[in-house]
């Protein structure tokens, strides 16, 4: 019984993302704004934070906290897909963001971003974001996936 009752969770929780993405969708004010376009500003708005941070420890906070929570919505978007290149997609999306996580904290071969430089790398995480858009295609569908999960972090 409780996994039945897991079962109708998952597609109630499937059903409410659905919902909120068409009301996001569907939103007179947003209406012209694709998923894609949303996930860019969710990172632009990101760098921003990272700029206004008045010390270094912030700064690499939030680039943490950011890159985390970008890992957190791709995992679960990937689990609620079932198309084989989508998880591909997302799996080479979640590849660049623990590659960024690995640069900022100087684990797995690199050396970590020295304090002063925590600007320059925030606008580096956005630039390749925006290029792998280009290389690495998502659906709209998981594009909008992923920024409802991002919002709901």
């Amino acid at each position: 019984m409780p996994f039945v009752a897991m079962q109708t969770d998952f597609r109630l929780s499937k059903i409410l993302a659905l919902t909120c993405g068409l009301l996001l969708v569907t939103a007179p004010a947003r209406a012209d704004v694709t998923p894609h376009e949303q996930l860019k500003q969710h990172i632009h708005d990101a760098v921003e934070k990272v700029k206004a941070a008045p010390t270094a420890a912030e700064k690499r906070s939030i680039l943490d906290d950011e890159l985390r929570a970008m890992t957190t919505a791709l995992n679960r978007a990937r689990q609620m897909t079932d198309r084989s290149s989508e998880k591909e997609s997302i799996d080479a999306l979640r590849a660049r963001v623990q590659e960024k996580l690995d640069e900022l904290h100087g684990q797995n071969g690199y050396t970590a971003v020295p304090d002063g430089e925590l600007d320059t790398f925030a606008d580096y995480v956005q630039q390749d974001f925006e290029q792998a858009d280009r290389v690495v295609t998502i659906s709209v569908t998981t594009a909008l996936l992923i920024v409802l999960i991002l919002l709901l972090l």
